[in-house]
């Protein structure tokens, strides 16, 4: 949890926080006859400093610049979305599903190549994950020799929460933990699925999903409880308070879909 403290407030006037911040002053005059850059560092430490019980997590954030994650530990690949295939012929050539990395124009599929889509004979489905007619799958291909057709190997998979399909940049949200007394804040790290790309940024809007209240509750709670929300969509520069912010539109976002439901 961060705490953020200034020596303007009324909790800055106590005894040992005046005999504290006249001991700093008085390390502030040695080193600014020692270095005056680093005196000017101190300086900001003494009118606002972030404070957070993981040092990892502090940072000073300038708002106009590109900013990279506080922390994070999300798998970023792995993701696909996926079709039936409603042929009828016998098993594997038909049956089975097709898969497309999303982010990308191509997938590599079982036997190697690059396609738009793969066709894969067989799903292995040892979590008994219900698969839906849309969804958002993460696992990988494997190949097979058996009729020459691949497998794909489901981890997780994910429902969208309307009708519409998802388009755009495919993203995991996660909050970061960061508190400010201003805007832009950097509060979320951002992760494109399916590279190594990231960042934080300072928005997330829902309104285009089209859900109703409830399920985007249930997508706010889901952030708020520290996980990782998978969402369709795009950035969007917007100018706030104190400079421009990045704020993620989203039109789609996919919940968990547990295992063994109906």
């Amino acid at each position: 949890m961060i705490r953020v403290f200034s020596i303007f407030s009324s909790e800055g006037y106590n005894h040992n926080f005046k005999y504290l911040k006249a001991e700093f002053i008085g390390v502030l005059r040695r080193i600014y006859l020692m270095n005056s850059r680093l005196f000017f560092l101190s300086l900001l430490m003494l009118l606002g400093v972030a404070t957070t019980s993981n040092a990892k997590d502090t940072a000073l954030i300038n708002p106009f610049d590109p900013v990279p994650l506080l922390s994070g530990d999300f798998e970023q690949y792995g993701y696909y979305s996926f079709r039936q295939d409603f042929r009828k012929c016998a098993s594997p050539m038909c049956g089975g599903i097709f898969v497309k990395s999303v982010n990308h124009k191509v997938t590599r599929c079982a036997d190697g190549r690059f396609r738009t889509e793969c066709y894969l004979g067989s799903v292995d489905n040892r979590n008994n994950i219900p698969l839906k007619q849309v969804a958002l799958l993460r696992g990988f291909i494997r190949p097979t020799v058996f009729g020459g057709f691949g497998s794909f190997v489901l981890k997780s998979a994910f429902k969208p929460v309307s009708l519409q399909p998802g388009k755009g940049l495919f993203i995991g949200l996660e909050n970061n933990g960061l508190f400010c007394i201003t805007s832009p804040c950097f509060s979320y790290n951002q992760y494109v699925l399916n590279s190594d790309v990231n960042r934080a940024i300072s928005g997330l809007d829902l309104q285009a999903v089209k859900a109703n209240e409830q399920i985007l509750q249930l997508a706010w709670d889901r952030l708020g409880n520290g996980q990782v929300l998978i969402a369709a969509g795009y950035n969007k520069k917007v100018r706030e308070l104190a400079g421009v912010g990045t704020t993620f539109v989203a039109n789609q976002i996919y919940l968990p879909i547990k295992p063994g439901a109906k």
